[in-house]
């Protein structure tokens, strides 16, 4: 007859082989959720340079452009910032952007970044949401309305009034 120091040792030896199964295959579902994340990431950034490579069309208006890839006129047309252009000339989320960032800097803040803007805009907490705040941060940087003095972290252009 079995002791009961032996059953109990036996039942932990196969509670701890399950415990490191289960763990081989969190790892492996980990892995593909990264991937398919990085897809998605990557075909959100593919589509958008789609956009703008077909908005440089002579001839097509950026709403066709738009039209062509998605579908879906989503394009963000965001104005090149020059001395004496408000906020106020730009898409309601870019100037929404502009201005918590601009907040963030006058209370003393190190810089927004882009989870902070998904959140201030009211937007769903998700990869794909954050993405898009970034891209529209990464838009206001390219056209001179914010500046991004590291990776992912926007601030007001230096310089900028208004």
């Amino acid at each position: 007859m079995p002791s009961v120091v032996g059953l109990l040792e036996e039942r932990e030896r196969a509670a701890l082989a399950r415990a490191e199964e289960l763990r081989a295959e969190l790892e492996r579902v980990q892995a593909a959720v990264a991937e398919a994340e990085e897809a998605a990431r990557r075909a959100a950034v593919a589509r958008e340079e789609v956009v703008d490579a077909l908005a440089g069309v002579p001839g097509m208006p950026d709403t066709e452009a738009v039209e062509a890839v998605s579908g879906v006129a989503s394009r963000v047309e965001v104005p090149r910032w020059h001395r004496g252009l408000e906020s106020a000339v730009l898409p309601r989320d870019c100037a929404a952007i502009v201005a918590l960032v601009e907040g963030d800097a006058a209370g003393g803040g190190r810089g927004v970044r882009a989870r902070q803007m998904r959140g201030h805009l009211g937007w769903q907490a998700s990869d794909a949401r954050e993405q898009a705040a970034r891209f529209r941060a990464k838009r206001l940087v390219e056209r001179g309305w914010l500046s991004e003095e590291r990776p992912g972290l926007f601030k007001p252009r230096p310089g900028r009034a208004g």
